[in-house]
């Protein structure tokens, strides 16, 4: 059976919200089941949640650092989709595909290294704070 270009196109068209949404979870699913780097981002964005609840931050704070966390992770999906789209068209070696895909990888790691510092100012203090009146002295401060 062959379709014409109208049919064909609304093969692909999701009929209501319902299943975009379902269509949108899936990618999401997809995403953090089949690739570590997406699994690695989600897990540290709950770790910095839960210390940020933890150390007690802001309402202002948190909303940074979820902006932050969320800047990496739409950074990595968007990789993603590029290395997959790229290995779609060809498997072979080709340097304009070697810069396409360092490119996509450097833009993540911008997205990370903004995270860090933001994270940074964010937790340093508190961390250092709560650090302080552990009484717990790390070991490379002990010879100090």
């Amino acid at each position: 059976m062959v379709m014409d270009k109208k049919e064909l196109k609304d093969s692909w068209k999701n009929p209501n919200l319902l299943s975009s949404l379902r269509h949108a979870f899936n990618g999401i699913r997809h995403i953090l089941n089949h690739h570590y780097n997406a699994r690695l981002i989600f897990l540290f964005f709950i770790f910095a949640i839960l210390l940020g609840f933890y150390l007690q931050i802001s309402n202002l704070e948190l909303f940074v650092l979820g902006v932050a966390m969320m800047v990496v992770f739409i950074a990595e999906v968007i990789n993603t989709i590029i290395e997959d789209m790229v290995n779609l068209i060809t498997r072979e070696f080709h340097p304009q595909v070697k810069i396409i895909k360092d490119v996509a990888a450097g833009v993540v790691l911008v997205a990370i290294a903004f995270s860090l510092v933001l994270g940074y100012c964010v937790f340093m203090k508190r961390i250092i704070i709560v650090w302080k009146n552990s009484g717990v002295r790390p070991a490379f401060l002990s010879s100090m």
